[in-house]
């Protein structure tokens, strides 16, 4: 057990390390201009996976944890129905972005072969989290998120004809579809032929999406308030200066991939199903857990992001990244707030308290739109950073607020 806990913990600091080498490389090595379209694209794929996804994943996630649950191959076929139909639906409606220039067309192939597997690739990681197999999932992890950033560092530090932005595109495709083909592997032993056999639960799919979208429409809130800044300085400015947003953005996230990938996805499954079963005591203990360690880790990382950030903008050597230092402060403060709001969050979702969620995020998002409507136009880089943050105070605030009401009742 020893042994494989920290085989977990050595892979995820190498993958959570290679999300940090991949920009720092990326910054130095491409345009402040290519830095921007990338960052669209990361920000445009983050989105439009809840979409196509329709979190799903949040209802099947309860089933499979439940005392009833029937057989898992069942019911990730017939979750994967749901995103079949969701994609058909919505992939053509994406090409939106591309209309409206938010993404050059010569991108537009790579954007869907990207997202299509990106949102694969995430679904898969989920199923091995809620079976309980946390190093299946790190290790698929890995290829999805780390291994093709090492690569591709090497490539833009070896050979200058590499240093472009479609060298970093299509390692990321390599590496997604990489872990894709490891985790159907590692699903081969699940009762496919059984599931195969069963017929498509309608019936369980329209529960599932009644239960799902309510989640879901509260979720794109929540990102809409993290990325809504990009989208309205790229309108205001230039693609550079939307790099050196994406550059601190990217490093500032590392806050929320770090206490996901080493926190939150190892406790949460052990959260939800204590509190379904009813062992109220192993769920406060699960709780405290996270939160000790998510507290414990946002303030680990928030310094060594505020120590950090002068000797990374030393190694760029690009004067355009050390001009906006107090929009960095500010996303730190912001995604420090986003982190911190899962505690709160946990607690609502376990009890089913999934209005209390909805509201939470709809009131940020409209706190986050007033603010960067104000803000940017005026103040730029600091009016988005500034709206982001107060935005995801507002998130953790309410979900404090609600989750406090349930305590004492």
């Amino acid at each position: 057990m020893l042994k494989i806990s920290t085989f977990n913990l050595l892979l995820r600091i190498i993958t959570l390390g290679s999300k940090f080498l991949l920009m720092l490389g990326i910054t130095k090595f491409l345009t402040p201009s290519h830095v921007g379209i990338y960052g669209m694209i990361t920000t445009t794929i983050g989105l439009a996976i809840y979409i196509v996804g329709m979190d799903f994943y949040v209802f099947n996630t309860r089933e499979m944890l439940s005392s009833e649950a029937q057989n898992s191959a069942v019911l990730i076929k017939d979750q994967f129905i749901v995103h079949f139909i969701t994609y058909c639906i919505t992939l053509p409606l994406l090409l939106v972005i591309f209309v409206i220039n938010v993404l050059p067309w010569e991108y537009a192939v790579i954007f869907y072969l990207l997202l299509i597997m990106e949102h694969i690739s995430q679904e898969f990681n989920r199923i091995f989290i809620t079976l309980s197999k946390p190093v299946v999932a790190n290790v698929t992890l890995f290829f999805r998120s780390g291994a093709w950033a090492y690569v591709t560092i090497v490539m833009l530090y070896m050979n200058p004809t590499n240093q472009t932005l479609w060298t970093v595109l299509l390692a990321w495709a390599i590496g997604v579809a990489i872990s894709i083909l490891l985790s159907l592997y590692y699903l081969k032993d699940l009762e496919w032929y059984s599931a195969s056999k069963t017929k498509v639960n309608w019936k369980w799919i329209r529960r599932g999406l009644n239960v799902a979208f309510p989640l879901f429409i509260a979720n794109i809130a929540v990102k809409l308030t993290e990325f809504l800044d990009r989208y309205i300085i790229s309108f205001h400015y230039n693609k550079a200066l939307v790099g050196v947003y994406t550059f601190y953005g990217s490093l500032a996230n590392l806050l929320v991939i770090f206490a996901n990938t080493g926190i939150i996805m190892i406790l949460s499954p052990k959260v939800v199903k204590s509190y379904q079963e009813g062992n109220y005591k192993s769920y406060k203990i699960y709780m405290k857990k996270m939160t000790l360690g998510v507290i414990s880790s946002t303030v680990a990382i928030s310094l060594a992001l505020i120590v950090g950030i002068f000797v990374v903008i030393d190694l760029i050597n690009k004067p355009l990244y050390s001009g906006y230092l107090s929009a960095y402060w500010l996303l730190i403060v912001a995604y420090g707030f986003s982190v911190l709001s899962l505690l709160p969050h946990y607690s609502l979702y376990v009890r089913f308290r999934d209005k209390d969620i909805i509201k939470s995020s709809f009131i940020a998002l409209f706190v986050a739109v007033l603010m960067n409507l104000t803000l940017v136009p005026k103040y730029g880089l600091v009016g988005g950073s500034l709206s982001t943050a107060t935005g995801f105070l507002t998130l953790l605030i309410c979900k404090l607020v609600y989750a406090c009401k349930i305590s004492r009742a």
